[in-house]
């Protein structure tokens, strides 16, 4: 005979101090207590058993396939049903925050290599170069935040974990000194050319944006691809 749970109950089997880990997923509840990837009631160290994890799905690297031959415990009852718009299932299958973020960390990159390219051939325009392309960069990164924070608030719960404060954090101090160095340089476009002392605090704030997005990257990565290798099953 087919279970129906509410979303209280679903939330007590967190697979926790011997309780069973159930999770829920488009209304269904699955018991996913015998996968070595719930241990202890955790998935990839970021999914809490006891969830509707509708939502996460969106951003998950695999699809629903890997439900197949996982225990169907019943149910949710039909008003805790996490239901979201079709537009916004849309939005969330595009996954537009890895699409956007790729185009700020590339364009820092690039930026710092017309300076260092710059330093090396003495080329003026490549000066010009790097601050059109950093200052697309600067502007790419307001998508990227926004991206960022719908991807955190509908495909990871919204949970102020370690790793997303340090994103947050990092990301903020990456938007200050992008508008800081593009401020610098509009002031005075010769700056660098004529080695003065406010061209080269300009290079070493690229040089430092450039450190923290390849940092950025590498935390985005473990987001995905945890440090410890797991399979990506359930």
């Amino acid at each position: 005979m087919e279970e129906y749970l509410t979303e209280e109950e679903l939330n007590k089997n967190d697979g926790q101090d011997g309780r069973p880990a159930y999770i829920a997923y488009k209304g269904k509840v699955y018991n996913v207590s015998g996968s070595k990837l719930w241990a202890e009631g955790m998935h990839q160290r970021r999914h809490k058993a006891g969830q509707d994890l509708t939502a996460e799905f969106a951003a998950a690297p695999h699809d629903e396939s890997v439900l197949q031959g996982i225990h169907l415990v019943g149910q949710l009852t039909e008003g805790e049903k996490k239901k979201l718009h079709p537009l916004l299932n849309y939005y969330l299958d595009l996954h537009p925050h890895p699409i956007a973020v790729h185009f700020p960390i590339a364009l820092t990159l690039v930026a710092a290599a017309f300076l260092v390219a710059h330093l090396v051939t003495g080329i003026e325009g490549l000066v010009d170069s790097a601050y059109y392309t950093l200052l697309a960069g600067v502007i790419t990164s307001t998508i990227a935040m926004v991206t960022g924070v719908s991807s955190w608030w509908f495909n990871y719960g919204h949970r102020p974990t370690r790793i997303f404060v340090v994103k947050a954090s990092l990301t903020a101090a990456l938007f200050v000194l992008g508008i800081t160095a593009t401020t610098l340089l509009a002031m005075n476009r010769t700056a660098l050319v004529d080695r003065e002392g406010v061209g080269w605090l300009y290079f070493a704030l690229v040089l430092a944006m450039s450190v923290l997005v390849i940092f950025l990257g590498k935390l985005g990565g473990e987001l995905v691809f945890p440090s410890k290798k797991k399979r990506r099953d359930y």
